[in-house]
């Protein structure tokens, strides 16, 4: 998928999470503060970082290499 793509693609998808979530929220407050919400941001927030591959900023720099 091209990148341009790939980022409207999320953006869209964020939305309709943000969407989704203040829907459900007038239903059912109880469950979606303590499950939904935090499940499904955790859940973006990896597929986001996983796909837009941010540098990982680990050991390396610790050792000189």
């Amino acid at each position: 998928m091209k990148p341009l793509f790939k980022y409207i693609f999320y953006v869209l998808i964020l939305v309709l999470l943000v969407i989704g979530s203040i829907m459900l929220y007038r239903t059912h407050p109880e469950a979606q503060l303590a499950f939904t919400i935090p499940g499904l941001f955790i859940l973006a927030y990896s597929k986001l970082t996983d796909d837009l591959k941010l540098k990982q900023h680990g050991l390396r720099m610790l050792r000189g290499r």
